[in-house]
């Protein structure tokens, strides 16, 4: 996020709805009005501050969900050196990531990052999500619609959930005997299990016929205290309930994907060890039991909204996303 987020002037989210029209990379104009609001009050306003860079933005449908979609296209497109698709965490939305959208541009990186089902300019139900198999019905119906359209190799990047949706994706499609459409993933804090998790099942049996959902708590979860202020004071995309349905959901996927079986594909991994989001000890093994694990990198001051860490704890994500982007394939590969 950078430092002009959160201005005096709120952000009129429905103006942004409303002026949002089909996501089509065939048709490039600047972004005005409400849109050009939308990117400035997130610090995602890069044709200013990168001269050549192209920005799309619109909605795409996927399995019955109308989504939010982005596409940051880097200086001459012709020559980019291929494609990062960011993926948010829970609670997130893309409107977050300027940290790392920025660092693909310079590198010479397009990027796709879209808002979850339920997620800050998406539809779907807030924060919900009936299974976690949605999640990736949406990720191969954005890659199949969007993908000829972007250059090649195409590489994940997944903050939390986000890791948790690649992580699916590549299991999945290997026990499908498929290859997956992407190189390589670099996974922040990747979820599996939230931490204090056999208290969250429990707590899960008790009163899932009792609420609905329940209050989020607000977690320092960064060294940025800008950062936990705007999200917790200033940015009208946040939700402050949290579903049973999802954990529900979440509750499920976890058994499915400890059936999963490992593979070699090459991963790049950043944790947090004070992160109390996550149960990361449990959740680093699965990595390294299900994947080639090809960097780790182990931060004992950093906690979970790696993506959104303060300057010096984040230095390691941006050095991981460029050792992961500096093994792309030679152009014509």
């Amino acid at each position: 996020m950078a430092s002009n987020a959160g201005l005096a002037t709120p952000l009129d989210v429905e103006a942004v709805r409303q002026a949002l029209r089909r996501l089509d990379l065939a048709v490039y104009a600047p972004l005005r009005d409400a849109l050009a609001d939308y990117v400035h009050f997130y610090g995602l306003d890069f044709e200013k501050t990168l001269p050549g860079v192209r920005h799309y933005a619109g909605w795409f449908d996927a399995y019955g969900y109308r989504l939010l979609g982005q596409v940051f296209m880097p200086p001459g497109i012709a020559a980019a050196k291929g494609t990062v698709f960011i993926l948010h965490g829970y609670l997130d939305h893309s409107g977050l990531y300027g940290h790392i959208i920025r660092d693909s541009l310079t590198r010479g990186y397009a990027v796709f990052v879209y808002d979850l089902p339920g997620h800050g300019l998406s539809g779907g139900a807030r924060m919900d999500i009936p299974d976690f198999s949605h999640y990736q019905f949406v990720l191969k119906e954005a890659l199949a619609q969007y993908g000829s359209d972007l250059p090649w190799p195409f590489y994940g990047v997944g903050q939390s959930t986000g890791g948790a949706i690649l992580m699916d994706y590549v299991l999945s499609e290997r026990a499908a005997g498929k290859v997956p459409a992407l190189q390589k993933v670099l996974l922040l804090a990747p979820l599996l299990r939230p931490a204090q998790w056999t208290r969250i099942r429990f707590g899960f049996w008790l009163i899932r016929h009792f609420q609905k959902a329940v209050p989020r708590i607000f977690r320092a979860n960064s060294s940025d205290k800008d950062f936990l202020r705007f999200v917790q004071d200033e940015d009208p995309l946040q939700d402050r309930m949290v579903p049973m349905g999802w954990i529900g959901a979440l509750r499920r996927w976890v058994h499915h994907m400890e059936q999963l079986p490992a593979c070699d594909f090459p991963v790049l991994m950043v944790q947090g060890m004070r992160d109390e989001t996550v149960e990361w000890p449990y959740n680093n093994r699965f990595v390294q039991r299900h994947f080639h694990v090809e960097h780790e990198v182990m931060l004992p001051e950093a906690s979970h909204q790696l993506a959104n860490e303060r300057d010096d704890l984040r230095a390691p994500v941006h050095a991981a996303l460029a050792l992961m982007l500096a093994s792309a394939p030679p152009a014509g590969a």
